[in-house]
């Protein structure tokens, strides 16, 4: 189960029937709050989350993951990866997929992190 948090309805949309064509099963949460209640669930192989929340930023959300969890995180942002990557020490980087995305990117990306084959 892949975790995808996003404030826009289309891109988790998108998200959920873009890794549904890959077999991959999702959740949907609109806010870290929301995403923090689904984490304590739920058992997740992966969580997709947006860098720039309404409630929180969602690099508040990635830090706690690796800090009390295995489960790796996407951060997607339509910032760079530099700035992204700057929030986090080397040794702590997430996964990023920059906005806009393609279908065969984040499958592409899922696959590559959770093990799953087309």
């Amino acid at each position: 189960m892949v975790l995808v948090v996003d404030d826009s309805p289309f891109i988790r949309a998108f998200v959920a029937a873009a890794l549904a064509r890959i077999d991959v099963a999702t959740c949907e949460a609109e806010s870290v709050r929301a995403a923090r209640a689904i984490c304590h669930e739920r058992t997740l192989e992966a969580v997709v989350v947006d860098f720039e929340l309404p409630d929180e930023p969602g690099v508040a959300l990635c830090r706690e993951m690796q800090r009390l969890s295995n489960v790796p995180v996407v951060l997607m942002s339509g910032h760079s990866e530099d700035d992204v990557r700057a929030q986090f020490p080397l040794h702590q980087q997430p996964y990023f997929l920059a906005k806009p995305f393609t279908l065969n990117q984040i499958q592409g990306l899922i696959q590559q992190i959770i093990g799953v084959a087309c």
